[in-house]
């Protein structure tokens, strides 16, 4: 019998000295920490990253506490975070919450 796909996942890969860490499934407050941590650790190290969104089924609050935290973490720092345009789910959320086109967001 098939196990059922886990509800959220990181897929990692670099791509021209950037970390892109891909999202699937849902981020919520299960998995906002383990997302936290991976961020922190290639922040602590300098390694710029593309957070890449556009797999992503859902966000709540929580996932997008880890999102802001992480754009405050590279304001003013040498640390490069970015984000993708994100699945509808996200760009729903941030739009809800008056936040499209606070993340450094590219194409």
């Amino acid at each position: 019998m098939e196990r059922p796909p886990e509800p959220f996942s990181i897929e990692e890969s670099r791509r021209d000295g950037t970390t892109v860490l891909t999202l699937h499934g849902e981020l919520d407050l299960a998995y906002a920490d383990d997302l936290t941590v991976r961020l922190e650790e290639l922040r602590d190290r300098g390694e710029p990253v593309l957070l890449d969104l556009d797999q992503l089924e859902f966000i709540d609050s929580s996932g997008l506490r880890v999102l802001l935290k992480a754009t405050q973490d590279s304001e003013g720092a040498p640390w490069r975070f970015q984000v993708t345009r994100g699945s509808l789910a996200v760009t729903r959320l941030l739009d809800g919450a008056g936040l499209q086109g606070r993340l450094p967001t590219v194409d």
